[in-house]
């Protein structure tokens, strides 16, 4: 995974990612659309066969970057909540 930064201001963040799946970044762009900070979050894939996209964040009060931590911590616990539940149901239909 490459990521490249476009902008980095207080309140606005945008990178390129490159060469990586986007469903985590999914993940990050859905909780950010719940926060009563974020103005405006968006993901542009411009390239599907390269497997590039920028994602684009804007807040208004709490720095961008602030708000881009949290999502990131939000979207790993849900995944770990899932692969748990997905261990539990393995475990249960080997019974």
């Amino acid at each position: 995974m490459d990521i490249e930064y476009l902008k980095k201001d207080k309140y606005e963040i945008e990178f390129l990612v490159k060469e990586e799946d986007s469903a985590i970044y999914n993940l990050i762009i859905d909780c950010a659309g719940t926060k009563r900070d974020v103005e405006f979050v968006s993901k542009k894939q411009d390239n599907k066969i390269k497997k590039e996209y920028t994602i684009y964040l804007r807040t208004k009060d709490r720095p961008a970057k602030d708000v881009l931590l949290d999502c990131i911590n939000e979207a790993e616990e849900k995944l770990v909540v899932f692969l748990n539940n997905l261990e539990k149901a393995v475990k249960k239909n080997k019974e």
